[in-house]
């Protein structure tokens, strides 16, 4: 399949067989779980093939319930994560679907993000005996896409960064689909319908299944819905941000998150940069299968030979068998996510030859100051925590509010959200982030639900970091097979 997509773009030169050529199977993708359950259980491809069986995700399988088995679909956001999803053509890819031998018949009918999908018919908030009072469903919505969307990143070239179990990057691309190489693969971020109430999405039953198959048993779509302020991302991710926090907490490096901060910022003054420099001391994350041995490494003349594993890596420069060094171990796997972030942007910027002027940041993860100071310095551009919570949350709630009227658009919806976030902002009083004294006593509160912005520091400050970075990125090139490009996060 890779290999018909490179011939075929370099034939045509259209981007969604440069899409194809850089596609990766990876096991969190639904369609090989959905793979992997049709090769345990060889019977259902028959059941499958019959009509006997559909199979959607956990927003189809919500849905359905939710509509008590009226509406079998997904949003296009939500489809274009599956990894069989074609977003140039919107529709389910032929040819991932064929290598996979997955039957097309058997997936949902795919709408836009603010549609409307039905009424709530089961559960404490149906009212099938009332159809007045009936609760409609307008909004169905990927958890990345919108956090996204709340942080009102709608035009090309906006970039955010959720980070929490692991990071997602997403990168407005605007009304097409980008085609990148190197990690980076085209999503559909969000799309309205042309109208709210006038219909709801309706399914028959396949004309080739037998007349003994039951009504909800072979689903299809019955007609083909317009997407209206169709918007493209591009998506990096890497799997652990979060986990690297859970390990150290679990070795017991620190019981709270403002004791991490308290930690991290102590290290600034106890000079730990320079002595992590000196003394070759990082964290490479890489996952074990890719790591070569350390004494083929191209630069292992200059590494201390102490290292040991960490939860998707290797710390190197340490032994670990020190207390003083547990608060080089903090430091080194929490900068590791900012250059994890240097490195994708770097990828983007590479193929794009643009960069976001602002990185948008948010997560459990973004709660630490000094994580994000530290990625401004590393990736030189302001980093901006907004302040809200749940972004994903609310992120559907607007999805929903313009599926239901209540917002023209999605620019409206977000701009009088951040309206309203900037003039409660405004009515705080000034601090000087760049103040490692003020953070420190600001982390021990709870400052980080502010919108707070971080700007580059000092020169000399950024480029010792940035040194570090370029160290950093070389060492893990070294460890990384030869045939990889050494860029590739995900």
């Amino acid at each position: 399949m890779k290999t018909a997509g490179h011939m075929l773009y370099w034939m045509t030169h259209q981007s969604r067989f440069k899409a194809l050529a850089s596609y990766h199977f990876k096991t969190a993708l639904a369609c090989i779980r959905l793979k992997y359950l049709l090769n345990e259980k060889p019977k259902l491809i028959d059941e499958c093939r019959k009509g006997l069986l559909c199979y959607g995700c956990l927003e189809t399988w919500l849905l359905w319930r939710l509509t008590g088995g009226k509406t079998f679909a997904t949003d296009v956001s939500c489809a274009s994560v599956t990894g069989m999803y074609d977003s140039f053509s919107r529709k389910w890819s032929r040819p991932i679907l064929a290598s996979l031998g997955i039957p097309a018949n058997i997936l949902p009918g795919v709408y836009p993000s603010s549609y409307y999908y039905g009424t709530v018919q089961n559960g404490p908030l149906g009212y099938s005996s009332n159809p007045s009072l009936s609760i409609p469903i307008t909004g169905i919505i990927g958890d990345a896409q919108a956090a996204t969307l709340t942080e009102n990143c709608l035009s090309p070239f906006q970039a955010k960064l959720t980070l929490g179990t692991g990071m997602f990057l997403n990168l407005i691309s605007g009304s097409r689909a980008l085609a990148l190489m190197n990690g980076f693969y085209p999503v559909i971020g969000w799309a309205s319908g042309q109208a709210y109430f006038d219909s709801v999405p309706t399914f028959e039953i396949d004309s080739t299944s037998s007349s003994s198959e039951s009504p909800s048993s072979v689903l299809s779509t019955s007609r083909s819905v317009h997407l209206d302020n169709l918007t493209y991302l591009v998506e990096g991710f890497y799997p652990h941000a979060g986990t690297l926090i859970d390990w150290l907490k679990s070795e017991n490096i620190f019981s709270t998150y403002s004791e991490l901060e308290e930690i991290l910022y102590s290290g600034d003054q106890l000079g730990l940069d320079e002595k992590a420099t000196r003394e070759n001391i990082f964290y490479i994350p890489l996952l074990r299968n890719t790591l070569r041995n350390h004494q083929n490494t191209l630069v292992d003349e200059k590494l201390n030979r102490k290292s040991f594993y960490g939860p998707d890596g290797l710390v190197i420069g340490l032994d670990y068998s020190k207390s003083a060094d547990k608060l080089l171990v903090a430091r080194v796997f929490i900068e590791s996510i900012a250059f994890c972030t240097k490195l994708m942007l770097e990828n983007y910027r590479k193929q794009t030859r643009i960069s976001p002027s602002i990185l948008y940041v948010n997560g459990n993860v973004a709660r630490s100051n000094w994580l994000l100071q530290r990625m401004s310095n590393t990736i030189g551009i302001p980093v901006e925590r907004r302040g809200l919570e749940e972004c994903s949350c609310l992120g559907a709630a607007i999805v929903a509010g313009v599926g239901a009227g209540l917002w023209p658009s999605f620019f409206a919806a977000t701009d009088s959200l951040h309206k309203r976030l900037h003039s409660e902002a405004n009515s705080l009083p000034s601090v000087d982030i760049n103040d490692a004294n003020l953070n420190k006593r600001n982390n021990k509160s709870n400052s980080h639900e502010l919108y707070r912005r971080f700007m580059p520091e000092s020169s000399e400050i950024c480029i010792s970091i940035k040194k570090r970075y370029h160290i950093w990125s070389h060492l893990r090139a070294s460890y990384l097979p030869k045939t990889s490009t050494g860029l590739k996060l995900v």
